[in-house]
């Protein structure tokens, strides 16, 4: 079964698409992460360091891939819980399942849903029977 189409979200592994970041892409304007940011990344951790243009490249597509990943992942979260819309929780969740990710911010009790009472009344009856009849 596939999964039903989310709105408001890119779905990046159509190659068709003009904001396609997927596997192969290298079109620096197409790109999430530019060349130049990860430049100023490395310049703010060590003012004198340099990256091979290949070394460059792969960290660029390796970026790109994980935001395809991330995006595809979260998009079949909501798909499966009936939303036609992505949420920040279903990307959070796939994050924190997935990479053990966690981003600063957000709390984890605020997407996590209320845990319902399993307990039901019969339930409850049933337990107090066995306590009564273990305390005789």
């Amino acid at each position: 079964p596939h999964a039903p189409t989310i709105t408001n979200v890119f779905y990046f592994r159509d190659p068709t698409c003009p904001h396609h970041y997927g596997r192969g892409n290298t079109n620096e304007s197409d790109r999430v992460l530019q060349k130049r940011h990860l430049q100023d990344l490395l310049q703010s951790i060590d003012p004198l360091g340099q990256l091979d243009d290949e070394v460059e490249e792969v960290l660029l597509q390796i970026g790109d891939d994980f935001l395809e990943d991330v995006i595809s992942a979260s998009a079949q979260i909501a798909a499966h819980r009936k939303s036609k819309q992505l949420e920040a929780k279903d990307v959070l969740l796939y994050l924190d399942r997935h990479h053990d990710l966690w981003l600063p911010g957000y709390s984890k009790e605020e997407f996590k849903p209320p845990k319902k009472d399993i307990c039901t009344e019969q339930h409850k009856q049933r337990l107090e029977m066995i306590r009564k009849a273990q305390r005789q």
